[in-house]
């Protein structure tokens, strides 16, 4: 199959790309391009860091400022992201469900509920509840954990108080990195 793109919005902190990345194919999620070993790169004559994602036609914010720089191509460096979201559509058809369906009783995966916070990163930290899965110990072990069911919250020190704010997301699937969880509940 042909190479696609897909439009991404990745988090880092104190800022949001908006833009799109090459994938392999179209049946790919983003969460298994992001945690695979070798990240898909069209051309990896491009590449400058080993860890590194490709992205293109991308709008940068930064909060109070919407569209503050945009780029052609932009290298964002993994460790860096805390969390992404995409606009893949598959991830609610009906082919998914099945494939979904098939993979819980091959593994006996239950669904289950899930509410972490974020390390406090330049003055602000994710409070987000979801669901997932599997055994969340397995999965802990990639560098993105996927979550569905998603609500989250951006809680920012202004002055002197904290202010929660609601994060639109795409379809209320997201994947976070797993190296910025600093605590979780299960229920």
């Amino acid at each position: 199959m042909e190479a696609v793109r897909r439009k991404i919005t990745i988090f880092t902190p104190g800022k949001q790309y908006v833009g799109e990345v090459d994938v392999p194919n179209t049946n790919l999620r983003t969460t298994d391009l992001l945690n695979s070993t070798n990240l898909y790169w069209k051309d990896p004559t491009e590449k400058n860091f080993n860890d590194v994602l490709l992205m293109f036609n991308v709008t940068l914010s930064i909060d109070g400022i919407r569209e503050f720089q945009k780029f052609d191509r932009v290298q964002i460096r993994q460790p860096n992201i805390i969390f992404f979201h995409d606009d893949f559509v598959g991830l609610g058809s009906a082919e998914e469900k099945k494939r979904a369906d098939a993979l819980k009783e091959k593994t006996h995966e239950e669904k289950k509920h899930i509410h972490l916070l974020t390390k406090v990163r330049v003055n602000s930290f994710f409070d987000i509840t979801g669901s997932f899965y599997g055994l969340f110990k397995s999965k802990s072990i990639q560098k993105y954990i996927p979550l569905s069911d998603v609500v989250m919250y951006e809680i920012i020190r202004q002055q002197d108080k904290w202010v929660k704010k609601q994060i639109q997301l795409a379809n209320n699937f997201i994947g976070v990195n797993t190296s910025y969880i600093e605590s979780c509940a299960f229920g």
